[in-house]
């Protein structure tokens, strides 16, 4: 742990994941495919290597949302209200995201004006991401429909922004949860009428869901077992420690791996998201109780800080900007990586990050200031009737 009882381990694999798949994002659309490098050196396959796991470092997030919001929930225990859970995790949601949904409006209509091909789902192939052919909406429906978390399961994502399948499972997950969690006694009143309520909520959002949402759920739910278990392993030994340490290291890159070989995944035959989530929550229970070295590395743990603050805001905004500055700039062609074109993808990559600490500037570090006073409106309201 560190300081102000943030877990700035935690922080700091939130943060790089994050900058993961915002740059793994901006190399599909920029830089020719690994297949397409002659004899790259050590730091180029280092470079494709960190931004080739952006959908893995999704797997990583929603162990951490498990943990957090989930361990959360946990937490309230009979102090559980579902009147200040929503305002809260609404709050945190909407905040970044309806700014992020209007700036993805604003340019598409950029894109549509100078590369119309960039949203026919043309690049699709090309660019592992981005609309696919003949699903891109920026109508008033979809707006609505992903301001309500309905996207991938009543409508398409908004606009050029396909990061934001991720925010409909996250959403879901926050629901189904403390469902189970009041319906099995372990928050909320305990009283029987509320407890079959949340069941029957429960299996009907379970019986709506798409099925590859309820499979990242299972992932979502190691996040809270970790947080289950965390204060049980607070007696290890320091030996027992450090072994526990090295082997979440070991097994979650043994993961990785896995999760990029075809062949491996034939021959054992575990589901790749799976073993990437159950890994991972491994290594992240093995770093719940570890201490940072903060006063030794002053500027890691100001780095991870400050790229975990930014995170969520980096994620819902980057890729509409990858539209962007690929079909416009490079229409829509692959670089070959030598010097001139990294030192353009490392400050596309700089502007990205930038561009993601502006909208956290101007909207997500608010939250707490919009949670705080829709709470206190509810509240008001509440006593008045």
């Amino acid at each position: 742990m560190s300081s102000l009882g943030r877990n700035l381990w935690l922080d700091l694999i939130r943060g790089c994941s994050a900058l993961a798949v915002c740059l793994g994002h901006l190399r599909n659309a920029m830089l020719v495919d690994y297949s397409g490098l002659v004899h790259p050196g050590f730091a180029m396959k280092a470079l494709y290597v960190f931004t080739g796991f952006g959908h893995q470092a999704v797997m990583v997030f929603f162990v951490l949302s498990g943990y957090f919001v989930g361990g959360g929930v946990l937490r309230s225990g009979t102090k559980f209200l579902w009147g200040n859970y929503l305002t809260s995790r609404l709050a945190r949601l909407w905040v970044v995201l309806i700014p992020s949904l209007i700036i993805t409006w604003c340019i598409g209509l950029i894109i549509i004006h100078y590369a119309p091909g960039a949203l026919s789902g043309a690049n699709y192939d090309n660019w592992h991401s981005g609309p696919k052919p003949g699903e891109y909406s920026d109508d008033l429906g979809t707006f609505l429909a992903n301001i309500f978390f309905l996207q991938t399961i009543a409508s398409p994502v908004f606009g050029a922004n396909g990061p934001l399948w991720s925010l409909a499972n996250e959403f879901w997950y926050y629901m189904l949860f403390p469902l189970l969690a009041v319906a099995m006694g372990f928050v909320g009143s305990g009283r029987y009428l509320s407890r079959a309520i949340a069941l029957a909520l429960a299996m009907i959002i379970a019986w709506w869901l798409p099925n590859d949402i309820l499979h990242g759920f299972m992932i979502w739910i190691m996040g809270v077992a970790v947080f289950h278990l965390q204060p049980k392993i607070q007696s290890l030994s320091p030996k027992l420690a450090r072994i526990a340490l090295l082997s979440g290291l070991i097994l979650f890159g043994l993961s990785l791996g896995y999760s990029k070989s075809a062949m491996w995944m034939k021959v054992i035959s575990i589901e790749p998201d799976f073993a990437v989530g159950l890994t991972f929550s491994f290594l992240c229970l093995a770093l719940t109780y570890r201490p940072f070295p903060e006063i030794r590395w002053p500027r890691i743990a100001h780095f991870a800080r400050d790229l975990s603050e930014v995170s969520y805001s980096l994620y819902l905004s980057h890729f509409p900007l990858v539209v962007l500055i690929s079909s416009t700039v490079y229409g829509s062609r692959k670089l070959a990586p030598d010097g001139l074109v990294l030192a353009q993808f490392l400050g596309w990559g700089l502007l990205l990050v930038g561009f993601g600490g502006l909208l956290w500037w101007l909207f997500e570090s608010r939250t707490l200031w919009v949670r705080t006073n829709v709470t206190a409106f509810v509240n008001t309201v509440r006593v008045r009737n």
